[in-house]
């Protein structure tokens, strides 16, 4: 007599053995290969969050559209597993980038989140020691970012790019880079010009209260 095979469970079973806290699941999709998501994955240790729920990665591309394209290609994945992000942040700088606009029009479509800088997230940086609206222009020797990573290293002379334990070392500062983040994008939305701004705040803001929810 044949025996009857048991039924597939596949999802059911890959849910059971994934164990998450009782908090939003989130992805966040970096321009950065190493600043950024160093710099999160450190802000998630700090306040204790888990890596089932938040995962942090860098995109496989250099650009904002790469970015986004991370972004749903990775929710599309969750959902074949019979999961899925409650939110999906793309981060990435507005720097010289061509397809930054497409890449905005996208992450609307898509109903995805954003936390972009203006020029660079560098800026976001430099806000945890000083206010700043001054715009940041291309010169013939360095671009826009460039010239934002010059003035942060006054305040910050070891900065460089993918340094290990940015957060870490500022997360004392934090609210005063959440402040100094909200008064200059009010004041980019007044004036309509956005260099310098950022979103970063916004993102920090919500996993800071992410387990309260």
């Amino acid at each position: 007599m044949q025996r009857r095979r048991k039924p597939k469970q596949g999802n059911a079973l890959r849910r059971q053995k994934r164990k998450y806290e009782p908090y939003d699941r989130v992805l966040i999709i970096c321009e950065g290969e190493k600043t950024e998501p160093g710099y999160f994955q450190e802000l998630c240790e700090h306040y204790r969050l888990s890596t089932a729920n938040i995962k942090v990665m860098p995109s496989d591309g250099s650009d904002p559209m790469s970015v986004v394209k991370n972004a749903k290609k990775s929710q599309k994945q969750e959902e074949k597993r019979g999961e899925k992000y409650d939110r999906i942040y793309c981060v990435f700088d507005r720097d010289e980038h061509t397809n930054f606009n497409d890449a905005l029009n996208n992450i609307k479509q898509k109903e995805l989140n954003s936390a972009i800088s203006y020029p660079c997230f560098e800026y976001w940086v430099l806000l945890h020691f000083i206010y700043c609206r001054s715009p940041f222009e291309r010169t013939q020797n360095k671009t826009a970012a460039q010239q934002c990573e010059s003035v942060l290293r006054k305040e910050l002379p070891d900065y460089q790019k993918g340094m290990k334990g940015l957060f870490k070392n500022l997360y004392y500062r934090v609210e005063v880079a959440k402040k100094n983040a909200e008064k200059s994008l009010r004041d980019a939305e007044k004036t309509g010009d956005k260099n310098p701004s950022t979103e970063v705040h916004k993102l920090v803001t919500y996993l800071q209260t992410l387990k309260n929810k």
